[in-house]
């Protein structure tokens, strides 16, 4: 009776110490690690929450962890009293809507697979469009949030990211005809700084006639998203072309 009471009482710690209180009133609990996402369910203040994994999202208030509950549902860790902040305590939860495959370097090679499975992370968040804001990508690497940060992203390449005039440094030009998943369409070069040039994700073709594309990409009306392009399309007096990242890899 003694030794059960004792196994008893150390599976009884090890709940609690899995458990963590809610800080805040009626803290909601959201499908996915953003304030982009609906809330599944609200916390009230004092609840204690268990959590399956941790993940990085939205930046709020300073930390850009999010717990995923066993409710199946993500809170900011900025609302969760897991100690310090933006400290993680659990393992790392599969990124949303299955994610990248993550095995790419940091400013390395990359293949066309996982820079389309880069983009849809943050078009699968609806990642909010700003020229001044930065959003993580699934490593925790922050990003612009704007359309040249989020290719810059997709690519893995050098954060906060590339712009407009600077990504075709890292860059080759190449034919409408010779694009592929992974590649882009933009206004890029001298003269399309700030709102002037434009950059898109290419995905795949939309017609069978090659006049239209279908995009992933960060749009200052809609953030980042998935959308529809003619070929050809314009900024200003600037033309959209294609291009190649230099280090992308076919395989």
């Amino acid at each position: 009776m003694h030794f059960r009471t004792r196994l008893m009482t150390l599976a009884t710690s090890l709940s609690v110490a899995t458990a963590y209180l809610i800080t805040g009133d009626n803290v909601n609990c959201r499908k996915g690690p953003s304030t982009a996402f609906e809330a599944a369910r609200t916390y009230p203040l004092s609840t204690d929450v268990n959590l399956t994994c941790q993940t990085r999202g939205q930046d709020i208030f300073g930390n850009t962890l999010w717990d995923k509950t066993t409710d199946g549902c993500y809170v900011s860790d900025y609302y969760v009293d897991t100690g310090p902040s933006d400290v993680p305590v659990a393992e790392e939860c599969d990124p949303p809507g299955g994610g990248p495959d993550g095995t790419s370097p940091y400013q390395g090679e990359i293949n066309r697979t996982e820079i389309i499975s880069r983009g849809r992370y943050w078009v699968d968040q609806h990642v909010p469009y700003s020229m001044s804001r930065n959003y993580p990508d699934p490593q925790g690497r922050n990003y612009r949030t704007d359309c040249s940060g989020f290719v810059s992203m997709a690519l893995h390449a050098s954060a906060p990211g590339y712009n407009t005039v600077s990504l075709p440094s890292v860059s080759e030009p190449i034919e409408w005809s010779q694009l592929k998943p992974g590649d882009y369409v933009g206004t890029l070069g001298e003269g399309t700084g700030g709102a002037d040039g434009h950059v898109t994700l290419f995905l795949s073709w939309a017609d069978d006639a090659r006049t239209s594309y279908n995009t992933l990409e960060c749009k200052g009306d809609v953030g980042c998203v998935q959308f529809e392009r003619p070929v050809g399309w314009m900024v200003g007096n600037y033309t959209a072309e294609p291009f190649r990242y230099t280090k992308v890899v076919d395989c």
